[in-house]
């Protein structure tokens, strides 16, 4: 098989294990356990970098940049509507994310 080939399998296969992680991320944090949850985001990350593979705009929106935690409003985030951004506070490590909108 070419190298080429190999690749775009490999990054294949890391986009479906992300999606997958993912998946599994949300059903932990919402029945609470919010520290199986963030490794499942650590994987998540950690798949993406080696393999070059992008996570969705979509779900980077639920996973904290600095402490790893998936943020789920409410319980360990705070969502809050400021001169035309969403911003998204994180209450484990305090860090915030800010995205326009319409």
């Amino acid at each position: 098989m070419k190298r080429v080939n190999r690749r775009k399998i490999a990054r294949k296969i890391a986009k479906e294990r992300i999606e997958i992680l993912y998946r599994m991320a949300e059903e932990r944090a919402m029945k609470g356990d919010l520290v199986l949850a963030s490794r499942y985001v650590e994987l998540m990350r950690e798949i993406s970098k080696k393999y070059n593979v992008r996570i969705p705009k979509e779900k980077k929106y639920h996973i904290c940049k600095k402490c790893n935690s998936f943020l789920v409003p409410g319980k360990n985030a705070t969502v809050r509507l400021k001169k035309g951004k969403v911003v998204i506070k994180c209450l484990r490590c305090g860090t915030y994310k800010r995205y326009p909108y319409k």
